[in-house]
């Protein structure tokens, strides 16, 4: 009976599989359909293009399709494997693209906008968004202000528009307008705290694409916020024909990117006794050499650091009901000691189609971060140092432990000094976040052509920070008996979208689209603090602030502000060949003047599509060909609640009868006035693709003018108020960007390379009636007065052959005259400096054959300057140096160009200028996707920089350094 059963179940299968062929085989694009002519079953490539089809006849026809390439049928004929590449549609590029209040398909986009998709982020162990964006999109420079997990970054689209204003572009996430300021409470009055980045609560793994909107006619749809740049970030949606299931993790182990090269302890004793001699003090160290290497406190302080990240993901694209459901543990040890992130984050998108007429959808995702951090900007005159203050600042002729065990805090001229890894182990730094973001939208069709789509979007905040420096090992603890700070912050975003589009093509050559809709945002944000010292015990700390005996500061605050706008927007096209795009907005903002509440942002953009004028069609390498122009305003609004009204202070108090009483007093003057900054930036440029689309190119030249400048002014001292925010003055930016895309091989073999230039150059064009030491007209914000360095002063002989320098001595620094009257004073002083870089470049290259894939992309920049903070090449300190001065002035090295330890004749010169200029092998990633679709991949970070600063990153993060990243990682389909 038992054999009759197997026998017989082995017939039904013989029959039901009968005519069934399982087809392999890979196209040339990931994400391809591939169906069975005339039959339900499908399925799509894979990342690498393989792809596995069950199809029911040997004879059967497969359809291998992708929007905008031509669709290409293959019989089997009794074929097992079929390779296939599709081309792309020669009339168009069908790519969509998300832009404000919509998308458009590439080939209509009259703006200037930058895409990068998932495909090109994906599996880089990224906390952040932003960091995602460096070197992915030309004229957008990202720069590294701390290394530290979940630090900032700062993101300058098309350079800085603002002096006191907001820099940072408007991010859209998912609909909902975010702006990447600080959520944080602040640290003590100390400035101890340093503010994480904001976007480090958005899980970078949902990301389906971003988009980049650089020039007005892109930005300005979001007017009063448009002015820096907007980023639209569009997150993972419910797609395929069933239930997806996906593991997606990577565990990996960081290190310090570029360890300082500082003097050994040997080094810094000889270099300490010329110290001493110079200013006529006994020499500290007796035999240099019997110290030999001393502590490297780069040894101490850093360590491997583990990275790792898990996430599973369902989604579904079947029927009336699409959704994508995910949840995610990132855990990012800090390459410092005592330094960790965590963040939990769950998503879930959904789309339902309720009938015809009526479409709901919602993105709803809810994150929880921890961070565990130290200190990574100096604050305070020294009082806290960041790391890399803590290392460069402490010499290593000094151990880590005395003889007893307990950690060395003193060594030679310290005026505040500490143990570096005491005060990091022992510091409490704990940093805690709540983030809701979502939104719910309503979309209804009445009639053909006409969608009317309702949203309303919420962002919720909650942090607290907590903050303990003990008296026993923190130089700020041991001053105050113990340092503390509790701070809560709260924040509500409401956001409500009402829009109506109408679409139409009139006799199959004019396309119509119009878009009209009204928005309100508003937003409350409330904070308290707590500041406690003087603690009877380190080991109560914040667990007993009731004990504190030092004067306790308290600080609570509510602001408020909101904003109400209407939209409108035009994009025509005739014959697929000419295109305009119009649009209009109005933004009124509780921020500003009463005279000033509302701004108006207009827009307009033309395109010709050459390649489709008949005497085009020839060229046959020529697969599109567009030309556009563009010129709008745009606005920014990032300042601080009530700066256009008069404010009061209780912050002071007033003797009466003998009696201190509380009172108030004005801190700043009304200004009813008060209005946006506005830019104005016009833009032309040219797209094109030539072989079938093989080699794609994008070229933009800009010019943007920002007048109003939102800008602090000093007011006199008979006034009663020390400044007040005015429009006044204007900044210029202007520049290029070239971005260049080739499929350089296919088949079996691919190569695709992908390469981005951006050009910007920035100055003051007016000050108008501000004034400014730091501020000069025609050149650059960020650049400063100083001296020419020429050299150092070799010979007695020297000094007394020239009359400009006085009380000088061989080996003390030599500045050049340049106004040639025979004296050095401030009249001498040149503008220098260039803190924004000229140029940014990214270099993507990407290798595949057959089942492997292999990444590398290379990011740089270019014609910035740093000065050289950290004294590593300022011999006048007794901090740890750099190795540059083993070869400073001495009477045996008569001729150095470096000035002698200890000399005195120190002022702002070119010599503290340094070039920052760099190029990064940012990412190299080795992957094989199985035939299943799953893959494995090893990749590096960060791996190696090529520059000539000796900081620890020219792209910055010197309080806390970037790190180098290995990982190994899995893409499992279950």
């Amino acid at each position: 009976m038992k054999k009759l059963i197997t026998t017989l179940c082995m017939l039904c299968g013989l029959l039901f599989t009968a005519g069934a062929q399982v087809i392999t085989g890979t196209v040339n694009l990931p994400g391809a359909n591939i169906l069975e002519k005339g039959k339900t079953n499908a399925t799509k490539s894979d990342a690498v293009g393989n792809y596995k089809i069950r199809v029911s006849d040997p004879n059967a026809t497969l359809i291998f399709s992708y929007v905008g390439y031509k669709t290409k049928e293959v019989k089997i004929s009794g074929q097992s494997t079929i390779h296939v590449e599709l081309e792309l549609s020669a009339s168009s590029v069908q790519e969509v693209v998300v832009v404000g209040y919509g998308t458009q398909q590439r080939k209509d986009i009259t703006g200037s906008i930058s895409t990068i998709s998932a495909s090109k982020i994906k599996n880089q162990p990224a906390v952040s968004v932003d960091q995602l964006l460096q070197g992915r999109a030309a004229g957008v420079d990202v720069s590294q202000a701390s290394g530290a997990p979940g630090g900032r970054l700062n993101i300058r689209i098309r350079g800085a528009s603002s002096l006191n204003a907001g820099n940072e572009p408007l991010f859209v996430i998912d609909d909902v307008p975010v702006y990447n300021s600080s959520k944080d409470p602040s640290g003590t009055s100390y400035g101890t705290f340093t503010a994480t980045n904001a976007l480090a609560s958005l899980n970078p793994n949902d990301i389906e694409s971003i988009q980049v909107l650089k020039d007005a006619s892109a930005t300005a749809i979001y007017g009063s916020r448009g002015s820096n740049g907007v980023i639209i970030i569009t997150t993972k949606r419910g797609s395929g024909n069933g239930i997806a299931v996906d593991y997606n993790g990577y565990y990996g182990v960081q290190t310090v990117a570029n360890k300082l090269k500082l003097m050994n302890g040997a080094q810094h004793a000889a270099f300490l006794n010329d110290w001493a001699q110079t200013r006529n003090l006994p020499i500290p160290f007796a035999r240099p050499d019997s110290i030999g290497k001393g502590t490297d406190w780069q040894d101490e302080l850093f360590r491997p650091a583990m990275i790792q990240n898990h996430q599973v993901s369902l989604s579904s694209g079947k029927g009336n009901l699409k959704y994508f459901v995910s949840g995610n543990y990132y855990n990012q040890d800090g390459i410092v000691i005592n330094s960790n992130m965590k963040r939990y984050s769950f998503r879930v998108n959904a789309d339902a189609k309720i009938n015809e007429k009526v479409k709901v959808s919602q993105s709803l995702s809810y994150s929880r971060t921890i961070n565990r951090s130290v200190p990574t900007t100096g604050a305070g005159s020294g009082n806290v140092r960041s790391v890399g203050e803590k290392i460069y600042d402490t010499s290593p002729t000094i151990p880590v432990f005395d003889e007893n065990g307990d950690y060395v805090d003193y060594w030679y001229n310290a005026g505040k000094a500490e143990s570096p890894v005491a005060s990091l182990l022992s510091v409490k730094n704990k940093l805690e976040g709540d983030n809701f973001l979502g939104n719910v939208a309503l979309e209804y069709k009445p009639i053909e052509n006409l969608t009317f789509r309702s949203l309303l979007g919420i962002n919720l905040t909650n942090r607290s920070n907590q903050e303990y420096y003990p008296r026993a090992t923190t130089y700020i603890g041991g001053l105050l008996g113990g340092l503390g700070m509790i701070g809560e912050r709260k924040i509500t975003n409401i956001l409500n979208e009402n829009t109506v589009r109408y679409t139409k093509i009139f006799k199959q050559k004019h396309n119509l689209e119009l878009l009209g809709g009204f928005t309100w945002q508003k937003e409350q944000d409330f904070s308290a603090t707590t500041e406690p010292s003087g603690f009877a015990d380190d080991r109560l700390g914040l667990n007993s602030i009731g004990s504190a005996t030092g004067a306790t500061i308290i600080g609570s605050s509510l602001t408020e502000w909101s904003m109400a706008s209407f939209i409108g927007r035009v994009n025509y096209q005739y014959d697929n060949k000419y295109l305009l795009t119009a649009s209009f907005r109005a933004d009124g903002s509780s921020k500003f003047g009463a005279d000033n509440k509302w701004g108006y942002f207009p827009s307009v953009a033309l395109g010709y599509r050459l390649s489709e004028e008949p005497f085009m069609k020839g060229l046959k390498f020529i697969s599109d060909l567009k030309l556009r122009g563009s010129y709008g305003l745009t606005g920014n609004q990032e300042i601080g609640s009530y700066q256009s009204l008069a404010t009061l202070t209780t912050s002071n108090a007033y003797i009466f009868d003998n009696k201190l009483v509380p009172a108030a007093r004005h801190t700043r003057l009304e200004n009813g006035e008060l209005k946006w900054e506005k830019t104005g930036q016009w833009d032309v440029g040219l797209d094109a693709a030539f072989f079938n689309n093989r080699l794609r190119l994008t070229a933009d030249y800009y010019k943007k003018d920002t007048r109003n400048l939102l800008f602090t002014i000093d007011l006199q001292a008979y006034s009663g108020y020390s400044s007040a925010l005015y429009n006044t003055g204007g900044l210029q930016n202007k520049g290029f960007e070239i971005s260049l895309g080739g499929d350089i091989f296919t088949g079996n073999f691919t190569w695709t390379a992908d390469m981005n230039l951006g050009h910007n150059k920035s100055k003051i064009t007016s000050l108008g009636r501000a004034t400014s030491t730091t501020l000069f007209v025609g050149y650059p914000p960020g650049n400063f007065l100083g001296y020419v360095y020429e050299g150092v002063f070799h010979t007695q002989a020297e000094i007394d052959a020239q009359t400009v320098q006085t009380n000088v001595k061989p080996g003390d620094a030599r500045y050049k005259d340049v106004t040639g009257d025979g004296f050095l004073n401030a009249d001498d002083r040149i503008v220098m400096g260039n803190s924004l870089p000229e140029f940014t470049y990214g270099i993507s290259n990407v290798f595949g054959y057959r089942n492997f894939s292999l990444t590398v992309f290379l990011q740089g920049s270019a014609k910035a300057d740093r000065t050289e903070g950290t004294g590593l090449n300022d011999p006048s300190g007794t901090g740890n140096k750099s190795l540059n001065l083993l070869n400073r002035w001495t009477p045996s090295n008569p001729d150095s160009n470096i000035p002698r330890a200890g000399y005195s004749n120190v002022l702002t010169s070119t010599y503290q200028l340094m070039d920052a200029s760099y190029l990064k092998i940012r990412n190299v990633q080795l992957s094989y996707t199985f035939r299943s679709g799953s893959s494995v991949y090893l990749s590096g970070q960060n791996l190696l920089t090529k520059t000539d600063y000796i900081g620890y990153d020219p792209d910055g993060g010197g309080g806390y350094p970037t790190a180098t990243t290995l990982m190994f990682g899995v893409n499992l389909k279950l």
